[in-house]
């Protein structure tokens, strides 16, 4: 049995985001305990997430987007594809409310969770795009974010192609990969991003707070 198993949920909350150096005011605990509860009560009806315990979802869903934070930097906008219920990009917005940020999901029943959700926290400054993005649209709409993250949607080498025309000058990529990189997708990543605009790949190793299972980030700058 996991050592937090009884562990009341904000609790466990409050002991990782400690871990991450973070020291989170009242109204954004009060957030995340409200984005909880919801991912739960939806989580009943359609299928958010596959993790069903309090202690997993704040494990490997919260903490883990709010790890990537730091190399988030100081981006004043984000775009975050492949959304589903909101990691990592709805995440780092509690934590970094000023954070302007574009939510893309294809699918209709998770976007219309986060639209519900941007309504239910009273958020400014979010936009849910409820769209099947491609290279081509993401070529039309141009570059006009300071950050594209994405996190175990895609192909890191899609991801890349969806997410270079949305950079600014200067940009990151931040591709959030679970403990594991094929080398295959990690050889073809690399040699695409020269051709896409962008500096050499990164990766970047966390732990997750309370469990300390490994992770894995991929990253890149515009060039």
């Amino acid at each position: 049995m996991s050592p937090f198993h009884n562990r009341q949920p904000m609790d466990l909350f409050q002991e990782g985001t400690a871990v991450l150096g973070l020291e989170l005011p009242p109204q954004t605990l009060e957030q995340f305990r409200i984005y909880l509860e919801e991912l739960q009560l939806w989580n009943a009806r359609i299928n958010l997430t596959a993790l069903k315990a309090d202690r997993d979802i704040i494990s490997k869903h919260f903490l883990d987007s709010l790890a990537v934070l730091p190399y988030l930097e100081d981006a004043a906008s984000l775009a975050d594809l492949g959304a589903g219920p909101g990691f990592p990009g709805l995440a780092l917005k509690l934590v970094r409310p000023a954070l302007a940020l574009t939510l893309v999901e294809a699918r209709a029943k998770k976007a219309a969770f986060l639209q519900y959700l941007v309504s239910r926290l009273q958020l400014q400054g979010v936009e849910v795009a409820q769209v099947h993005l491609t290279p081509a649209l993401a070529r039309q709409w141009g570059p006009r974010f300071a950050a594209v993250t994405s996190r175990a949607a895609f192909h890191l080498t899609r991801f890349l192609e969806l997410a270079a025309p949305l950079l600014l000058p200067g940009g990151r990529v931040l591709a959030l990969k679970g403990p594991n990189l094929p080398p295959p997708e990690l050889d073809a990543a690399r040699k695409r991003c020269g051709l896409l605009g962008l500096g050499p790949l990164e990766l970047h190793r966390y732990l997750l707070p309370l469990t300390g299972e490994e992770r894995l980030l991929a990253a890149a700058r515009r060039v």
